[in-house]
């Protein structure tokens, strides 16, 4: 059985951090004001709209994961997966003052999960 999956890892990978990401995007598109304390200062400073920046990062977490699932430029579509996760953890570490805490650590490993579709997408 597990010989079965093995020819389906890129599936399982891109299901999975597709759900990751649907989830959060639908999550900050429905609720923006639980994921705009993320925000790094600065960005409050240039006088943008937090939520509406919420919304849209949501936004685009959902197109994402639909293009993860259904194969759409793999190649692309992992590297944009990657660049978000160091883009959400880089984020993170702004707000934490650079200091790793659980959900930092959380995001690295599903940075390498994003990896490993984008480098498996670049075998195929």
């Amino acid at each position: 059985m597990v010989k079965s999956l093995v020819s389906h890892n890129g599936f399982i990978m891109r299901v999975f951090l597709a759900f990751v990401f649907i989830w959060f995007g639908i999550s900050e598109i429905n609720n923006p004001d639980n994921f705009s304390g993320y925000i790094p200062s600065s960005f409050s400073n240039l006088g943008l709209d937090e939520n509406l920046l919420v919304q849209i990062h949501g936004g685009v977490l959902v197109l994402l994961s639909f293009c993860l699932i259904f194969k759409f430029y793999l190649s692309v579509t992992g590297l944009l997966a990657v660049l978000i996760m160091i883009q959400i953890i880089f984020g993170l570490m702004l707000v934490n003052n650079f200091q790793i805490d659980d959900i930092i650590a959380r995001d690295i490993g599903i940075l390498g999960l994003a990896i490993g579709v984008w480098l498996n997408a670049l075998r195929n």
